[in-house]
């Protein structure tokens, strides 16, 4: 009898409100639909039905996120911590700077009297002023690639523009010894014109050790165009505090950063200015303190002043717990291809020059803290697990690896190693099993390290069948028993087959590098062990007795056993209860087992498992026959 005109868009936005009102949102849209089905057009009737069928796809998508994991992604830096960026021409001494900055003058950017050290971009944290930053190393920018020599000119422009593009501001280092060069007003004119103008530019002179003539050195490079230069040193931070304190006011001036940023400093100030402002200007620290232990400050006053000095103990947020990832291997068997595959762009360069990768590189992922149902029905919270893959040099052989460069690369691979949760050893599954890669498998063993064999480049194997699997775990199982108890996995950073398995399997080593086990089940599969096949015995007769054993620490599992002599105990046999151990109980792969085996008498370990400590006179608590000390 009457004319209802309905709009598909309000249709929409009620079914989007009432699609999270779970058993109702299917009954009033079938009931939008009936009722109103006399005065809508075909095409209105069939987007109803669409949208109830999406409404439903949407709810079960919901209840999805219930049960499996987000997806992982890139972790984003904290707005609240800026980036600054180190650019210059090849050996002004970057490195050193960022060094300096970040207080890594031992362990940190790879540092020698040659160009081209530095290709990939890595970053570093740093503090001053009681301000959180990050600065990033670049390698040596050249623009004309015919001038230079370096073979990875291109490729390291791509690395520092993606810095250019992070950074809340940029430091221009350049040379203070050699002078001002046609490469430097290069770069000053790419800063003025092809980045951001709002960007903060300060340009750094280094190698200005002398406080006398660095003034004269820096003020040939007012002619860059780029502000006031600032004459340092990065080998021995003469005007590097200058220097930061200039360009945090830039930051501040431009807002490049987020809000807040660098004013710690002057809240601190203007708090005491306000503090003196109720006495006399002439007041000095120990009056201050005095009145303000007798409190003859205004509270606002007071809590101000005590609200700025506790800013500086203030470090933000607690971070969420990082697991180490690194990437070891031999040169030139697809680690930075694996990293980039990971990490889903150019996080390394790349090529088919063995050796391109120079310095550790870490790239940071994330997995967002998620809910799921767990067996019993009963919903559970994960916490966000943060990813710090390291990419590291190809380690060649001891005998092979000169003094400079290559050394510190190699001693930034090892350190790598150490400082790792789970390390992924990468071979090439085209070249089989060379003796670096035995090598580098006993040194994860030794450091007590969980490991996941990648065997990189499967796509190139040629004439696989369906034997070809099971026969390549069995031939690097047995080239690698050092780590036999590692899982494996057949990949292909090129075309990314099976990369995002390695998040599954990095989550389970890292469960059982830290899994515990109680002492009573330890020693019942011990005495099942020890039963069925006893330590065997010497020529003399002699044998190992084994009493007992425990946990006592994780990151690696490490089991102490008690037995009367410690060299009694071969190695065969300690690889035979390492074995027995990883069958009878689950949980331990792609971890080591640390064995430690103490020697101990018959007597000590009656003292310590007896369990009354008070018996009758004259049986020392045990039931022994022999007088108790203060028996009479």
């Amino acid at each position: 009898p009457f004319s209802l005109r309905i709009n598909t868009t309000l249709l929409q936005s009620l079914a989007a409100i009432i699609m999270r009102k779970n058993g109702v949102h299917l009954a009033i849209v079938y009931l939008l639909h009936t009722t109103t089905n006399a005065f809508l057009t075909p095409a209105t009737k069939s987007r109803i039905v669409k949208l109830s069928v999406s409404v439903e796809r949407e709810l079960e998508d919901d209840n999805q996120e219930l049960r499996q994991p987000r997806a992982i992604r890139r972790k984003a830096r904290p707005k609240k911590i800026p980036l600054i960026a180190v650019l210059g021409r090849p050996n002004v001494g970057k490195s050193a700077l960022v060094n300096r900055i970040a207080g890594t003058q031992s362990g940190g950017a790879i540092v020698a009297d040659e160009s081209g050290i530095t290709r990939d971009r890595t970053y570093r944290p740093a503090e001053f002023l009681g301000e959180r930053f990050q600065v990033v190393d670049t390698g040596g920018l050249v623009f004309d690639d015919l001038e230079s020599d370096h073979l990875f000119s291109k490729e390291i422009r791509e690395q520092a523009m993606v810095a250019i593009e992070e950074a809340a501001a940029v430091i221009l280092v350049c040379d203070g010894m050699a002078g001002m060069t046609a490469m430097d007003d290069q770069l000053a004119e790419f800063l003025r014109k092809g980045v951001n103008r709002n960007l903060p530019i300060t340009v750094a002179v280094n190698k200005c050790e002398s406080a006398k003539t660095g003034d004269v050195q820096a003020a040939e490079f007012w002619s860059l165009g780029l502000g006031n230069p600032f004459p340092v040193s990065a080998i021995h931070g003469v005007g590097v505090a200058e220097l930061l304190e200039n360009v945090f006011e830039e930051i501040v001036k431009k807002g490049t950063a987020a809000g807040g940023f660098g004013s710690k400093v002057k809240e601190l100030k203007a708090a005491q200015r306000a503090a003196k402002g109720e006495y006399d200007e002439d007041e000095d620290d120990e009056d201050l303190a005095f009145y303000k232990e007798y409190n003859f400050m205004r509270d606002d006053v007071k809590e101000r002043l005590e609200k700025a000095k506790a800013a500086f103990n203030d470090l933000g947020e607690l971070e969420e717990e990082e697991i180490n990832v690194a990437i070891i291997g031999r040169p030139n068997v697809g680690k930075s291809s694996l990293l980039n595959a990971i990490f889903g762009s150019q996080r390394a360069i790349v090529s088919e020059i063995a050796g391109t990768t120079r310095d550790s590189i870490d790239a940071v992922m994330e997995r967002p803290a998620y809910d799921y149902t767990d067996e019993n029905g009963m919903l559970q919270h994960q916490k966000a697990t943060v990813y710090k893959f390291i990419d590291t040099a190809g380690i060649r052989r001891k005998n092979k690896v000169e003094f400079g460069p290559e050394f510190f690369m190699v001693n930034r691979a090892l350190r790598a190693i150490r400082r790792a949760d789970v390390a992924l050893l990468v071979l090439d599954a085209t070249q089989g099993i060379a003796e670096q890669d035995r090598i580098l498998a006993q040194k994860i063993a030794d450091d007590g390290r969980a490991c996941v064999v990648l065997c990189n480049k499967w796509d190139a194997v040629v004439n696989k069948d369906s034997s070809t699997y099971d026969k390549s775990v069995k031939y690097f199982r047995a080239e690698l028993p050092q780590i036999r108890w590692a899982p494996i996995l057949f990949i292909s950073a090129q075309t990314g087959q099976r990369v995002q398995k390695i998040y599954e399997t990095v989550d389970a080593a890292v469960k059982a590098h830290r899994r515990r086990i109680s002492t009573s089940i330890l020693n019942e599969v011990l005495r099942d062990a020890v039963s069925w096949q006893p330590p065997p015995a010497k020529r003399n007769g002699s044998q190992a007795k084994i009493y007992y054993c425990n946990q006592v620490s994780t990151r690696p599992p490490t089991i102490v056993v008690f037995v009367n002599d410690p060299s009694l105990v071969s190695d065969n046999y300690k690889r035979y209860l390492d074995r027995k151990f990883r069958e009878s109980i689950d949980g331990f792969d792609a971890s080591p087992i640390r064995w430690i085996f103490r020697g101990k008498r018959v007597r000590e370990i009656d003292r310590d498992t007896r369990g009354n400590m008070n018996g009758d006179p004259g049986d020392g608590g045990r039931g022994s026959n022999y007088p108790f000390p203060h028996a009479s």
